[in-house]
């Protein structure tokens, strides 16, 4: 679009006049040819239709008439079979079958009516008119829904409409398809000799096609014309867009002259603005560099203070952290202290303790003895209960004796006496039980005894002894923390000192960063204010810059074409137009 940018004001106008006519001009003569083209087809459409209402027609009429019946009675009776009809005689009876007439009248005129006319069926008599793929779809559509009279296709151009040719008895069709039994010869056969396919009233035989090409109809309806109406159209429109633009460019003559004159002076008042800012630019800009230096060495000499400020912070956080933490050293020193105090008395009560467990210890030792000493005595029991046992027994044996000597009248005693004997021996055997188990607690308490006192003595002997050492090394820790706190406490005091000393520099170098700040921020406000004076004068450069370029893009929008450029970067125009039509040089330097 480089040349379109080069264009005059008014040539841009008289484009975009010429363009909106074209552009009016083909939505017209396109709406005019779309609308044109439905048109027409609806005219075929209904043309076609006529000429299915007149094939119809011409149909009931033959139907009506009854001659088919006639010339089928009139053969049968001058023949005996269909072979003997002439071909003169067969066309008679074809001109008597409603459907063969409307076949006929459907192919007249079809060169002149620019249409073209077929029938086709899925089982003809003449293989001619067996329907292709595409047709038996048709067939198939009228097949399936004998409510649908009509089916209308428009593909690649050709418009075709469709009717079904149903059998309608009304019209003599069950003469040549209706039942077999009905056929004039006897053998199942009609009166041209054909099969008699025993079909019903309303079957479905065959569909009539009328076809028309669309271009060729539109070619012969303008047949004969020098211009055709589409013609004429263009014509017109062309006129009418031509009239435009010669029209646009009369009314557009003088605005332009008047904008042209405008521009023109507006860039001489832009230049001189140009000049003026760049100059307070400049002044702005040099008094803005020194204020800035001026204000970067303060920011120096600031941060230099700053940053001495921040040292003398950190030692005195340092020193109170120090104060705290000794603060807290001495503390836990001391609480230390008091716990080894605490564990030295601790092991003196264990100590303690430990004389009391042995104490008690011999107590139940002598407790134990006492104890085996009362098993000695059980024991010393369990032997007179033996000797009670022998004798019980002895007795027994005597008491049998007797019995045995007494014949029937001891046999009573001698049970007796053998109850009591077995009874001597069951308490001899308890006796002697418990006297082993006496004599094995005896012993194993002794052992038990021995073994106890022996580890008890050697655990409290090693005990005592572990106690004394950790007494012993508890008291030296205790004189380790009496020193730690007499250190911490000197350091804590130290540390103090410095934080105090710390906080006195902080406090004079706060005074010295505040008043460095103030200078500092005087000198930034001047710098500002520079800067906004720089920037302000910059600006106005800038408009009058963007000004000037407006005033540029306005002459060349104007005048078209480029515009010469002058030394110092500001655009000029080749001339300035004058009242009377001519041009008068001019060279605005900036």
């Amino acid at each position: 679009m480089k040349w379109f940018s080069q264009l005059s004001l008014k040539s841009r106008i008289l484009s975009v006049v010429i363009l909106s006519c074209f552009l009016c001009a083909s939505v017209a003569i396109q709406s005019f040819l779309y609308f044109n083209a439905k048109e027409l087809e609806a005219g075929i459409v209904n043309k076609q239709k006529t000429i299915h209402t007149q094939l119809n027609a011409a149909t009931q009429f033959v139907g009506k008439q009854g001659g088919l019946q006639t010339v089928v009675e009139k053969y049968q009776k001058k023949y005996r079979s269909p072979d003997q009809l002439t071909n003169a005689e067969r066309e008679e009876i074809l001109n008597q079958v409603p459907i063969y007439a409307s076949l006929l009248i459907g192919q007249q005129n079809t060169h002149v009516d620019q249409y073209e006319f077929r029938v086709f069926s899925d089982a003809p008599r003449n293989k001619d008119y067996l329907a292709t793929t595409q047709e038996l779809e048709v067939f198939r559509q009228f097949e399936r829904s004998p409510d649908l009279n009509e089916i209308i296709k428009n593909e690649d151009g050709i418009i075709t409409t469709y009717r079904p040719v149903r059998l309608s008895e009304d019209h003599g069709c069950m003469t040549c398809h209706g039942s077999p039994s009905q056929s004039p010869w006897g053998n199942g056969r009609d009166i041209l000799g054909y099969k008699m396919e025993d079909w019903k009233d309303g079957k479905l035989h065959g569909v009539f096609a009328v076809s028309q090409n669309i271009d060729l109809v539109a070619k012969a309806s303008t047949q004969g014309q020098i211009i055709t109406p589409r013609g004429w159209l263009i014509l017109g429109i062309l006129l009418g867009a031509l009239a435009s633009v010669l029209i646009s460019a009369y009314i557009l003559k003088t605005p332009i002259h008047s904008l042209s004159r405008a521009a023109n002076a507006i860039t001489q008042a832009s230049d001189q603005v140009s000049v003026t800012s760049q100059r307070m630019a400049n002044s702005s800009q040099q008094l803005a560099q020194a204020t800035t230096q001026q204000a970067a060495s303060l920011e120096e000499t600031a941060a230099s203070i700053e940053e001495l400020n921040s040292m003398v912070s950190k030692n005195t956080d340092n020193a109170v952290n120090t104060a705290q933490s000794s603060n807290q050293s001495k503390k836990i020193a001391e609480n230390g202290k008091h716990i080894m105090q605490q564990m030295i008395s601790s092991m003196s009560q264990i100590n303690q303790s430990n004389g009391k467990i042995m104490d008690q210890v011999n107590h139940s030792n002598q407790q134990m003895v006492q104890i085996v000493e009362v098993i000695k005595e059980i024991g010393n029991k369990t032997k007179v209960i033996n000797d009670i046992v022998f004798q019980t027994k002895l007795l027994s044996f005597n008491a049998s004796v007797e019995a045995a000597r007494a014949g029937e009248h001891g046999k009573g005693f001698a049970v007796v006496a053998q109850e009591v004997g077995n009874l001597a021996q069951m308490s001899g055997q308890a006796s002697q039980e418990i006297s082993e188990l006496l004599e094995n607690s005896i012993s194993k308490v002794e052992d038990i005894v021995k073994e106890t006192k022996t580890q008890v003595e050697s655990l409290i002997k090693d005990g005592v002894e572990k106690i004394e050492n950790g007494t012993q090394i508890a008291r030296e820790c205790n004189e380790v923390f009496e020193e730690i706190v007499e250190n911490v406490s000197n350091v804590s005091h130290m540390a103090t000192e410095i934080s105090n000393a710390s906080q006195e520099q902080s406090q004079g170098i706060n005074e010295l960063t505040r008043a460095m700040n103030q200078l500092d921020q005087v000198t930034q406000q001047n710098a500002a204010t520079s800067e906004e004076s720089s920037f302000a004068a910059k600006d106005l450069s800038k408009q009058a810059h963007s000004l000037n370029e407006v005033v540029e893009d306005l002459i060349r929008t104007i005048q078209g074409g480029l515009i010469a450029q002058g030394k110092d970067g500001f655009a000029h125009d080749g001339g300035d137009t004058t009242k009377d039509g001519g041009t008068k040089s001019s060279n605005r330097a900036a």
